[in-house]
């Protein structure tokens, strides 16, 4: 009887998985830039070829294309920092108003619920720190900073490199095949092409949307900084699917210790859970569609894997290399399974029954 499953063949995945995981926690300060840097070269073709039309130098239109992309992204930055600089100035009276809002909260619940006797001091001298916190935080951040601009010079040299070069890389890739293959193995860049096209581009347009949305409601309801926290949230929405949902909890967190009116936090917290059913069904579906075809399961459990092997930025591009991933192993017969397995379309029972009869 034919064994699809042989112990020979999870054998060699686990030591194929092992390996793979292994070299990658090794070699993530050179393959998260580089994988960055594919990721944006990919996305940024399209306007450095409108741009080369004009320009007739390769050299000259890359960095132009950078100059496109980055001028708007820089004039965010600086209205960040502004206003990340008016909060840490009043972060000292954010501290005594949530001390305060704390206090009475527990006292009201108290009195409703007396069994539970729950005692204010002890609890808001486990977090009266939040200055110092706050301090250590930023310190902490600053001391990382060399080798995140280390990593971000990498990236953009990366890219640009592979701009520069892209038919050669082209060319080589579908040199390794067969002549009978290369149709295919052409057809299969396009599709991953197109799919890190909609993915970065969607996600940009969603984190624009997210962050004007996010504007005008904290604006509405009276919260101070508005931009500052709509901006952050929707920059968060590029976590999936817990990414708006820490946005909003910032500006609630926020909200109980400034805000005039106790309706308030509320306000924010209903408004944000209303904002993340519209771009969870509405806004993110149309957008970015469904190029990224890959279950919820897959991309839960990427997210987690390369989150713990690569932190951050393994978090950001889990999405887009196991899309790219399933892509690769859809043009194989004997990985075509695993390819089904991974899409979003794994209820359809008739995929693996065609996948079978079409086996030798």
């Amino acid at each position: 009887m034919h064994n699809n499953l042989s112990l020979q063949k999870i054998a060699y995945t686990l030591i194929i998985v092992i390996g793979v995981g292994w070299l990658s926690v090794i070699g993530k300060s050179i393959l998260i830039p580089l994988t960055f840097g594919v990721l944006f070269s990919i996305f940024l073709y399209p306007i450095d070829k409108k741009i080369l039309k004009y320009v007739h130098k390769r050299w000259l239109s890359i960095p132009l294309t950078f100059l496109a992309v980055l001028v708007p992204v820089l004039i965010v930055a600086m209205l960040f920092s502004y206003q990340i600089i008016n909060i840490m100035d009043s972060l000292p009276s954010i501290e005594s108003s949530l001390k305060d809002g704390v206090e009475q909260g527990i006292s009201k619940l108290n009195k409703t619920l007396p069994f539970m006797k729950i005692d204010a001091n002890a609890l808001i001298g486990k977090s009266s720190n939040i200055a110092d916190g706050s301090l250590a935080v930023v310190s902490k951040g600053l001391m990382s900073s060399a080798s995140f601009l280390v990593s971000t010079g990498l990236c953009f040299l990366y890219t640009f490199f592979l701009l520069y070069y892209r038919k050669s890389f082209k060319n080589f890739i579908i040199y390794q095949f067969e002549k009978e293959n290369r149709p295919d193995i052409k057809e299969t860049l396009t599709e991953i092409k197109e799919t890190i096209k909609s993915y970065v581009g969607g996600v940009g347009l969603v984190m624009v949307i997210l962050s004007v949305l996010n504007t005008i409601g904290l604006t509405v309801i009276g919260i101070e900084h508005p931009m500052f926290w709509g901006v952050l949230a929707g920059v968060l929405s590029i976590i999936p699917y817990a990414g708006t949902a820490i946005g909003g909890m910032l500006p609630f967190i926020y909200a109980l210790s400034t805000a005039d009116s106790s309706w308030q936090p509320i306000a924010v917290l209903l408004y944000y859970m209303v904002i993340q059913q519209i771009e969870g069904n509405f806004i993110t579906p149309n957008i970015v569609g469904n190029k990224v075809d890959i279950n919820p399961f897959f991309a839960v459990l990427s997210i987690v894997i390369l989150g713990t092997l690569w932190g951050v930025g393994g978090v950001l591009l889990a999405l887009p290399l196991i899309s790219i991933t399933r892509i690769i192993l859809g043009q194989f017969q004997s990985t075509e399974p695993i390819a089904i397995l991974m899409s979003s379309s794994i209820m359809d029972k008739g995929k693996f029954r065609k996948w079978a009869e079409n086996v030798d």
